[in-house]
């Protein structure tokens, strides 16, 4: 199992992911890096460091998943495309079978919506068998840039994709949008993924200084609501 997360609406898939990385048994496996990601460099832990996704081996006791983060994602469509291929190419032959992409999708603040979005039946199964919410309708428009691309290429490349939606209010940081999104996964995918929440809180203060520092950081959102081909009619 790989999941994948990125900069977006709530940062919720992001949250989860850094906070599997900082609160759980967590090894750096690879760092990813395309001449189309923002070219801002950035001070990490006092060393200049440049831009690029990570990947990570986590440990969660009987087993272990591969995550992949970073705090931005190429800017151009065929960067963002080429990045997939990559990600899906190494995962793939890590031996992951299924690719799971991240995020959260502005709501009203009532919404606690958490469902699944998927690219071929074998991973729609296995988030029905745990008991979980499959949409077939929506979002209307789909999901763009390198979530969307993750998402869905999956079986291009040998791999069984999907993505994992919470609703959210849209602040920059949602703690509590990635919690229930954390509780869908661990009921759905019946795995054990114990991260306090105060790690996820002290990561999501740490992503609403980047943002006040690099407002790169604060991607647009990975959904559409609409069919793009209606703004051109």
């Amino acid at each position: 199992m790989a999941f994948a997360a990125f900069p977006g609406v709530g940062n919720v898939g992001k949250l989860l992911i850094d906070g599997l990385v900082a609160g759980l048994d967590s090894t750096l496996v690879a760092e990813l890096f395309h001449p189309d990601l923002p070219p801002q460099t950035k001070m990490v832990d006092g060393l200049l460091t440049p831009p690029h996704l990570t990947l990570h081996s986590i440990n969660l006791g009987v087993e272990s998943i591969l995550v992949i983060s970073g705090e931005a994602q190429p800017i151009s469509p065929s960067g963002q495309f080429e990045m997939a291929e990559t990600i899906l190419a190494t995962v793939g032959e890590s031996g992951c079978e299924y690719m799971v992409v991240l995020a959260g999708l502005s709501s009203e603040p009532t919404c606690e919506e958490v469902y699944a979005i998927c690219a071929d039946d074998k991973i729609k199964e296995l988030f029905a068998d745990g008991g979980g919410d499959i949409a077939v309708d929506k979002p209307s428009g789909g999901v763009i840039g390198l979530a969307g691309l993750l998402a869905s290429l999956g079986p291009v490349n040998g791999i069984s994709s999907g993505c994992v939606v919470a609703a959210t209010i849209g602040s920059s940081a949602d703690i509590h949008a990635a919690e229930r999104l954390r509780l869908a996964l661990q009921k759905w995918l019946d795995l054990d993924i114990p991260i306090p929440i105060a790690t996820t809180a002290a990561i999501a203060d740490r992503i609403e200084s980047l943002i006040g520092k690099y407002p790169d950081a604060e991607m647009p959102s990975e959904f559409i609501e609409e069919d793009p081909s209606s703004l051109y009619a």
